[in-house]
């Protein structure tokens, strides 16, 4: 067969159930051929791939001749060292990872990865764009493990993300004090990791001198995303760019970054769509006009002859739930799958509803992952599928953008994301690139109910260092110098205002200044009124906490911002409350699912469960996580500043904020949360420690506890020990 293009091949290998010597010698003379030309050498790699996949069609004889295909593509992971000759050999000793070992094994890094490696261990700062599978990540782990600097920042967008990083870097804890916290001191006697979102690193009061730090999908730092958390890890790069020039940008493939910025730092960017897996994109047939029921049936009757593990990506975390449910009712019971999963399924029936559609849904094998689950949840959710206790498992973005699985198969059934906005060829690279797996997968399927979006390139705007339509809450965390004369010029609208204002204002990092300046208005203007009901201090009565989320909601909400299901403030008054009474979810979720308004509006009981479940916890996550003690932070700033310069008392909701933050358990506590112990144990254990102890110094205790003599359940045990 005359090979001329990638597909040929593609075409070639799949049509093909046995390859003789003659064959399969023309496809690897194909395969170097392209693997020769800088154009086309990335096809060369995938046909090599794509063989390994199907080595079983391909006689004994050539085994080494593809063996030495492989090396020559630079995928030296896959590489057999017993069929190399002596120079072949050196070249595969060369990219062994000098510090990196996995279950006491070599790791050994591919062509580029080898390259990218070189460079940070030279001390040089990197920023790398490259493909879902390029093995990115790995390197954050390889430069830990080389010990090269003593306290090290990374930052991560998504709990996910973080959770599953902090798990790899288990194995360094006696080199490495893990900070996960804002409550966390780092420790001056060893070195230190911080392990943050950006709006941590803003926050974060107690960093030593940082010698180096990591931005994990850095494209997150561009406005164009339509990301709300850009401003805030903005500001996070900006930090610590104070402290040290060297750090490491790893991300998806892009087009380009500002030249300003490149010129500034003076580094390049390093560009490359160097893959390990191949990816094989198969069109879903429905009618043109398929209704939900229609759409729905042909995924189901997909999903029941796929044999790997699959993602489904869902457009938000209600449907997600939903479709995973009638899934789970669609197929048989499997007691194997009910049996690998009982303990969770035992601690949702005690501490979140025994109703709940997730325990039918893991009792088959099934489940959903998005980000209103409680964070330990989601950690094992993502655990019993890379374990195969959960088969299929129905996605939002908040598990696609970059958290490493073992799916084979990703099904793309919807094509929008967040408030119904398209999803575009970068969401769809993206999420195409989380299927196959680096010597688990060596080619992943992405099954499609949508068409490919138009393919467009992703220029990342770095707006704290261009300022082209930065955010005036952006600005004004920059340095006077660091401002340009068209910022100046546009920050002048704040120069009537009190200094002292502005100093509160800019304290408040990421809130809307026009939203603040305008609360303290309406604070001033109802001087007397506000004085006599928003002067609380400790935890509040409904009637106290309602006008400040009502101040907050009406000037701080910003246009088209997410509300968590949460339609007034009078409803997250409501909730809030009902939180601080029973400090649990099951409380306020039992309370709320037999109240008038629920009875009367969701009359079966079981859609009931699943609607009031949802709701609690996406206001818990949304709400309570940061979002409202935020604001309850800023309210209590801007009230105290408005009274103090009128000469009138005022109030503090610091400790309720704080509080509401921790989860109504002790701030040394809290540092568990970040190691997926769920609240539930943390609870149970509470009044084994003091209060004033440190993190390290409760964690010494907890190791001499005899946990089988305490009220954990067996979720509970198993969750601790795994940090033990």
């Amino acid at each position: 067969m005359i090979l001329k293009t990638l597909n040929d091949a593609k075409d070639y290998i799949k049509s093909k159930d046995a390859f003789n010597i003659i064959d399969s010698f023309d496809l690897s003379k194909f395969c170097v051929k392209l693997l020769k030309s800088k154009e086309k050498e990335h096809w060369g790699r995938e046909i090599a791939i794509r063989v390994l996949d199907n080595i079983e069609k391909f006689p004994k004889e050539t085994t080494e001749l593809w063996n030495d295909v492989i090396e020559i593509s630079g995928l030296y992971p896959y590489v057999n060292p017993n069929l190399l000759n002596d120079s072949a050999l050196l070249r595969y000793e060369y990219h062994k990872s000098k510090t990196l070992l996995k279950d006491g094994e070599p790791v050994y890094l591919h062509e580029e990865q080898q390259e990218i490696s070189s460079q940070l261990q030279y001390g040089n700062s990197v920023i790398l764009s490259a493909p879902t599978s390029f093995g990115k990540s790995l390197l954050i782990e390889e430069l830990i493990s080389s010990q090269k600097y003593h306290n090290v920042v990374i930052i991560q967008p998504t709990l996910a993300l973080l959770d599953e990083t902090r798990k790899k870097l288990r194995k360094y804890k006696e080199i490495y004090n893990v900070v996960v916290s804002t409550s966390q001191l780092p420790n001056e006697h060893t070195k230190n990791i911080f392990l943050f979102t950006g709006e941590r690193v803003v926050e974060y009061l107690n960093f030593p001198k940082i010698d180096f730090f990591i931005i994990d999908e850095f494209y997150k730092l561009s406005l164009t995303r339509d990301d709300d958390r850009a401003v805030t890890l903005n500001q996070a790069f900006h930090k610590l760019l104070k402290q040290t020039n060297k750090f490491y940008l790893l991300g998806p493939v892009i087009k380009s970054i500002p030249i300003s910025f490149q010129e500034k730092l003076n580094i390049g960017i390093r560009y490359t769509n160097f893959s390990t897996v191949a990816i094989d994109e198969i069109p879903v047939v429905t009618k043109s006009k398929a209704n939900k029921e229609e759409k729905k049936s042909v995924l189901f009757n997909l999903l029941t002859n796929l044999n790997e593990p699959t993602l489904i990506y869902c457009s938000s975390p209600e449907k997600a739930t939903t479709i995973a449910d009638e899934f789970a009712n669609f197929i048989k019971t499997n007691k194997n799958y009910k049996s690998a999963n009982q303990d969770l399924i035992e601690w949702i029936d005690e501490n979140v509803n025994e109703r709940w559609s997730l325990i039918n849904c893991l009792s088959k094998g099934v489940a959903f992952h998005n980000g209103i689950l409680p964070r330990h949840l989601g950690s094992s959710i993502v655990d019993a599928f890379n374990s195969s206790s959960i088969k299929y498992l129905f996605c939002t973005a908040t598990l696609i953008e970059g958290v490493n699985t073992t799916a084979k198969n990703i099904v793309l059934f919807d094509n929008t994301k967040g408030n119904n906005i398209p999803i575009d060829f970068f969401d769809y690279k993206n999420i195409a690139g989380r299927s196959g797996r680096m010597k688990i997968h060596y080619t992943g399927n992405i099954y499609k109910f949508y068409d490919t979006p138009p393919q467009l390139e992703l220029e990342v705007d770095i707006p704290f260092i261009t300022q082209t339509n930065a955010p005036n809450e952006l600005l004004i965390q920059l340095d006077e110098d660091e401002l340009t004369e068209e910022s100046k010029e546009k920050m002048k609208i704040y120069d009537h205002v009190d200094k002292e204002l502005m100093s509160v204002i800019k304290s408040n990092n990421n809130i809307n200044i026009e939203g603040q300046l305008n609360l303290v208005k309406a604070i001033e203007n109802n001087l007397q009124f506000y004085n006599s009901i928003i002067t609380w201090h400790g935890f509040p009565k409904y009637k106290e906490l309602l006008p400040v989320i009502e101040l907050a909601w009406k000037h701080l909400l910003r246009k088209n911002e997410t509300r968590g299901n949460v339609r007034s403030a009078s409803q997250l008054a409501t909730i809030t409350i009902q939180y601080s009474i029973y400090k649990n979810v099951k409380g306020v979720i039992d309370n709320q699912i037999n109240t008038e308004y629920w009875l009367r509006e969701i009359p079966n009981e079981q859609t009931r469960v699943n609607k009031v479940t949802f709701n609690v916890l996406n206001a818990m996550r949304h709400w309570f996580d940061y979002k409202l003690p935020k604001w309850l932070s800023t309210v209590s700033k801007l009230q105290e500043y408005v009274f103090k310069k009128h000469k009138l008392k005022h109030g503090d909701y610091n400790a309720f904020a704080s509080a509401l933050e921790n989860g109504f358990i002790f701030s040394s506590l809290t540092t568990f949360l970040e190691y997926d112990i769920p609240m539930s144990a943390i609870n149970k254990l509470q009044n084994s420690f003091n209060k004033n102890e440190s993190f390290e110094n409760i964690y010494a205790q907890l190791k001499q506890l005899n946990l089988d003599k305490t009220k954990l359940n067996n979720y509970e045990k198993r969750k601790i020990r795994q940090i033990l």
